[in-house]
């Protein structure tokens, strides 16, 4: 039923959208990049969004004497007793000061890709510490991003979405290839949105969508190398509610958490085919739900990375 539904929703758009020109539907523009023209859309919302402070997220990990070879639960709780409260209290220590030196050389300077490494020698990737180190980072290097393709595995790029924090504030960029000879472009206008001290938040991003944008970076011969720190909330959030929902799915998720029911939306695996709609026909609907459909999962995505962050602050 749900997929009859969305079928129907394309002939809706189809028939209500019939030469209608593209600037005239979105509020986007045309943009010109060093491997040339893509379609530009930019949108601006309000949020809640919280985040440990870094001092706060420092002190957390460093609680946490675990993180060091040969500390287990019984080895932590005899060290804590004894007044070696903190990492930074074991320097001296003479079994593990040369190891808690090392680590705190790490988190000073806050190197969240050997932090994550770390920690993930002795916890899973979804430990809520790899989440803390996370907060290190200045908020507005965050960069939350989301991509849709034609397929799962070497098909083109066609709608890459990124979206920054400033205060109470999301400004959510999209990047939209209106046919095959500018996906180079959407590449070089997301790249043009990173820098040295970027952060990707993703939801899935480890598994599909960064590699997804280097394979596809390598196709178009792009000598840019992305070695960024990564935190992928898939991991986390399976973590934190998996016991709760019967799935873990994005829209599942945020339904549970935010009470947000979309309407008019598109499964993923619909996006290519809507995409391919649009490209036979020129008819720019079945464009609008592709559009929402990403922008909704980068704000949501940022609405669950703040969760998790105020779901362990308090533990």
């Amino acid at each position: 039923m749900e997929y009859e539904n969305v079928y129907k929703l394309k002939e809706k758009l189809l028939i209500e959208n019939d030469g209608i020109l593209l600037d005239d539907l979105i509020k986007g523009k045309e943009i010109k990049t060093s491997s040339g023209l893509c379609y530009s859309i930019k949108t601006d919302s309000q949020i809640s969004f919280n985040t440990l402070s870094p001092q706060k997220a420092k002190n957390k990990i460093l609680s946490d004497l675990k993180v060091l070879n040969g500390i287990g639960e019984v080895k932590e709780r005899k060290l804590k007793e004894n007044g070696y409260k903190t990492i930074e209290d074991l320097i001296n220590h003479e079994k593990f000061g040369k190891e808690a030196s090392k680590f705190l050389k790490i988190v000073g300077n806050h190197d969240k890709c050997k932090i994550e490494d770390w920690i993930s020698a002795y916890y899973s990737k979804s430990h809520p510490l790899i989440l803390f180190s996370s907060s290190l980072s200045e908020e507005d290097n965050y960069v939350f991003l989301d991509i849709e393709t034609l397929g799962l595995f070497n098909r083109p790029i066609i709608l890459l979405g990124l979206a920054k924090i400033c205060g109470s504030r999301i400004t959510v960029n999209q990047y939209l290839s209106r046919n095959a000879g500018e996906e180079s472009a959407v590449l070089d206008a997301f790249l043009s949105n990173i820098d040295e001290n970027s952060v990707f938040v993703t939801f899935n991003g480890q598994t599909f969508d960064l590699p997804f944008i280097k394979n596809r970076m390598k196709y178009f011969k792009i000598n840019k190398t992305i070695t960024h720190p990564h935190f992928d909330m898939m991991h986390h959030s399976r973590r934190q509610w998996s016991n709760k929902l019967t799935n873990c799915k994005l829209s599942t998720i945020e339904r549970y958490l935010f009470n947000i029911i979309r309407e008019d939306d598109i499964p993923g695996s619909l996006v290519p085919e809507f995409y391919e709609t649009y490209a036979k026909t020129g008819n720019v609907g079945p464009l609008i739900p592709i559009i929402e459909h990403n922008q909704q999962d980068i704000i949501t995505l940022a609405m669950i990375f703040s969760k998790l962050h105020e779901q362990h602050a308090e533990c």
